[in-house]
């Protein structure tokens, strides 16, 4: 596959990618979900053999834990004991005591994979293919100004992968469209790092940018058991959080399934009709028909340099981390 992979770059004009590397690293053996009768559990690996362990009454819901708990690993065998919640997790099981009405309650929650009902999903006929494993066709570099051309991007397989910063150059480049959309239904799968000892937003951060003179970013990044804000998975950047956190655990592939409607302007520049977007995260609804909003700074570019605003281009935003990315469709309205 590397192989054909190689020789269809090697056609494609003003693009080098890099061989793709191995797999990003095995899976953790406690990190995910972890699912019981009437309580579930979210499993984060803090590096060091550290773990963080949210207690929830379900899953994929906006809600308060139950309990948010600190374990540490050791010899095959994750152990907590926090605020009257203590157990192991060891194997296909998490054995848990709990406090309860007058004494306290034992529970037994088992991990579970849950998927996304949309991940692979087929494009339709007529669909314009940006992403299919075969190439970076649909794509470019995007640089500062100066900066080479080539996209240094790894190929791998059916999917692309964030290249590393460049040692020598100390730059690294985002990807984006060499067409521009207006209104569209779009798939885009991605996957997230596990980089246990990092928080916040050097936890595998990436980014789906599209627009105008205004940029919105559909925030990509390791926020797995977070809260859910506007500058975390799913959330689309100082606009609005998402209605629920649906971002799974690092190393599972993930989707978002988007209908944008592009803010509509008079001959001037000015903002007739706002943009619009709804957005399905792992098949949940987190975004509904939300309104994009314009700025005072944006109507002036427009009107004082039109020509230069790269108008509905997609951008896949470079944040150093080996974020993955395939599958990716849109269907034009």
């Amino acid at each position: 596959m590397l192989r054909r992979s190689m020789t269809c770059l090697m056609i494609t004009l003003l693009t080098v990618a890099a061989v793709c590397h191995a797999d990003q690293g095995a899976s953790d053996p406690f990190l995910g979900d972890w699912q019981g009768e009437g309580v579930v559990a979210q499993v984060i690996p803090r590096g060091g053999g550290n773990y963080q362990i949210s207690f929830l009454p379900e899953f994929d819901v906006k809600c308060k834990p139950l309990a948010v708990v600190v374990g540490r690993a050791a010899d095959g065998v994750l152990r907590f004991d926090q605020d009257g919640w203590s157990g192991q997790a060891e194997g296909q099981q998490m054995a848990c005591v709990r406090p309860g009405n007058g004494q306290p309650e034992s529970f037994v929650l088992k991990p579970v994979v849950r998927q996304s009902p949309s991940v692979g999903a087929k494009p339709p006929e007529g669909a314009v293919i940006l992403f299919d494993g075969s190439g970076f066709d649909q794509w470019e570099a995007q640089r500062p100004k100066g900066g080479p051309t080539e996209i240094a991007w790894e190929l791998c397989e059916d999917f692309m992968r964030v290249a590393p910063i460049d040692r020598e150059t100390r730059a690294g480049h985002s990807l984006i469209t060499k067409r521009a959309f207006q209104d569209f239904r779009m798939h885009f799968e991605f996957r997230l790092a596990l980089m246990a000892d990092k928080t916040g937003q050097a936890r595998s951060n990436g980014g789906l940018v599209f627009g105008d003179a205004n940029w919105y970013e559909i925030q990509v990044l390791d926020s797995y058991g977070l809260e859910g804000l506007d500058n975390e998975c799913g959330g689309i950047y100082k606009v609005g959080a998402p209605a629920v956190n649906m971002c799974r655990p690092p190393l599972i592939w993930q989707t978002y399934d988007i209908e944008y409607r592009a803010p509509r302007y008079d001959a001037d520049g000015k903002r007739t009709e706002p943009g619009r977007i709804s957005v399905m995260h792992n098949g949940v609804p987190i975004h509904q028909d939300a309104e994009l909003p314009d700025s005072p700074t944006a109507e002036q570019r427009r009107k004082t340099n039109p020509d230069a605003i790269p108008t509905g281009r997609i951008i896949l935003h470079y944040h150093k981390d080996p974020v993955e990315y395939r599958n990716i469709w849109l269907v034009e309205r």
